[in-house]
């Protein structure tokens, strides 16, 4: 297997075109300063970390989540790379402390994605990316409206049918 490739069998549609996506911009440009808001069990974060050698803030609702992220990070040897935080969206302060991130990876639901848009602008630095993802296909037009309003455009599409991830920036 090559360096930058990646086994995307077994994760969900959603964390697998998330993986496509960082693989894509993993061989275009370096990223210092990851968020990854609903981190789940780690694995984004373990790659952007691993691909970039990047400071990575891993952001979840769920303690079960940032445990999980705590322990992948342990056992590859990331600790000092990846911390994880308990937050409901961008309300710990570490994430404000840490911002603005070049690179934001953000997989939950379209609703949330929505909601969150003027966030992820306000913690976005310029000329950052942003990797969308969680979309049902129906809802994306939805999405790409709410970040439009806030500046920011699509660079690449993603679909693992009926899921769609975008990186905007």
């Amino acid at each position: 297997m090559a360096e930058n490739e990646v086994i995307l069998e077994g994760l969900h549609p959603t964390t697998a075109s998330c993986m496509e996506a960082l693989q894509d911009l993993q061989a275009l440009r370096q990223f210092r300063r990851v968020l990854d808001m609903g981190c789940g069990g780690g694995i984004l974060s373990v790659m952007a970390a691993y691909w970039w050698d990047a400071t990575v803030v891993a952001a979840d609702i769920s303690p079960q989540a940032v445990a999980d992220t705590e322990a992948l990070a342990a056992a590859q040897g990331m600790e000092g790379l990846i911390k994880a935080v308990r937050s409901d969206g961008f309300s710990h302060a570490l994430i404000g402390q840490r911002a603005p991130y070049d690179l934001i990876i953000f997989n939950l639901l379209a609703e949330p994605l929505i909601h969150y848009a003027p966030e992820v602008r306000a913690h976005l630095a310029r000329g950052g990316v942003a990797v969308l993802s969680g979309i049902l296909r129906w809802l994306e037009p939805g999405v790409i409206q709410a970040y439009a309003d806030v500046g920011l455009a699509p660079l690449a599409r993603y679909e693992q049918n009926p899921w769609v991830t975008l990186a905007i920036s």
